[in-house]
């Protein structure tokens, strides 16, 4: 488990399922997470709505959302966008909300750089 409280493996296959369009299963993963968040908080709650946002965004296919301009060969990007998220996760000034779902989509934008160095070794 990392700071979200959530099963490593499970948000792996959240992120998996969403990457290869497989949004059904994505869904049933998602209700698995939300069921498994053992306390409402702020955070928590940012976190779940960073993973549904995740989610919608894929799903739309509308060109002008973040997830639909992310070039996937621009590895230095992706990884200025982690930073960034994961800085934005741990600001003291931001509300408990916000960090999770910053946390969220810095979690997303790690496993695709990850699966994207993975794909090039």
């Amino acid at each position: 488990m990392d700071r979200s409280g959530i099963p490593k493996q499970l948000l792996n296959d959240f992120f998996k399922a969403v990457s290869d369009k497989k949004f059904s299963e994505a869904e049933k993963i998602l209700q698995e997470i939300e069921g498994k968040v053992e306390s409402e908080s702020e955070f928590r709650r940012g976190f779940i709505q960073g993973l549904k946002g995740i989610l919608y965004m894929s799903r739309s296919n509308e060109q002008y959302t973040f997830l639909s301009t992310l070039n996937l060969d621009n590895i230095d990007l992706l990884r200025e966008y982690y930073e960034e998220f994961l800085e934005n996760s741990k600001k003291k000034l931001r509300p408990n909300y916000d960090k999770g779902y910053f946390l969220a989509l810095a979690e997303y934008i790690h496993f695709l750089l990850k699966n994207v160095e993975f794909r090039k070794e």
